[in-house]
């Protein structure tokens, strides 16, 4: 399957002690887990929503994960499979962006698996971004960003970033106002790594189904 469009998905196996570690350290490994799952399949909820509208999903998990578990998981027949590769987060994702443009996609989208308030129109208006922008990002409320979308593999936006930091964004921003690319910018939303971020997206939600039902 090709696709002028591709929509990059990191993930993991929902393992204890795998994933969400900052968040185990004071909720425990195993509940750590079971919100990472939470979170993972509203992220592959929106890839499968993605695939029908003809967007190309690219399934890249951590290295020695199971693809027929992984695949079951995301539940998206038609999906991609590969491995992470590189050492550092920005090498992991410049090799996933330069595999789905030599797949033929000319809008790439990546996102994580740690965002449950990403909406669909959001998603869906990066990829439209894109038909005017070279470059579009969603920033976090952390200083890292939750989605980059780009129309060509820039390698730039990988280098000389300080990762797992709250000065990706900064940093990134940069790098785009230097390269002089033309680029968009998302809502800000909050990504899930600890205790902290976990109870106030709880408190929103709460919020929010009490709007939704009054």
């Amino acid at each position: 399957m090709r696709a002028d469009r591709a929509l990059i998905v990191f993930a993991k196996p929902p393992r204890p002690g795998g994933v969400k570690t900052r968040l185990g350290e004071t909720l425990g490994m195993d509940r750590a887990a079971a919100v990472y799952r939470e979170c993972a399949e509203h992220a592959f909820a929106l890839a499968r929503a993605c695939a029908r509208e003809g967007i190309l999903v690219h399934l890249c998990a951590t290295p020695g994960a199971d693809e027929e578990e992984m695949r079951r998981w995301v539940g998206c027949g038609g999906c991609l499979f590969s491995e992470q590769k590189g050492e550092t987060l920005g090498e992991r994702m410049r090799s996933a962006f330069l595999a789905a443009f030599e797949g033929g996609a000319r809008r790439a989208v990546i996102i994580g698996t740690d965002v449950p308030e990403l909406e669909l129109p959001v998603l869906l208006g990066a990829f439209g971004m894109l038909e005017e922008f070279q470059a579009v990002v969603g920033p976090s409320t952390d200083g890292g960003y939750y989605l980059l979308g780009m129309q060509a593999p820039l390698k730039e936006l990988f280098e000389g970033i300080a990762w797992s930091s709250s000065a990706v964004m900064s940093g990134t921003e940069a790098r785009l106002k230097a390269l002089g690319l033309h680029y968009a910018l998302l809502p800000e939303l909050a990504d899930i790594d600890t205790e902290a971020d976990y109870r106030a997206y709880l408190e929103r939600s709460a919020r929010n189904a009490s709007t939704d039902t009054t």
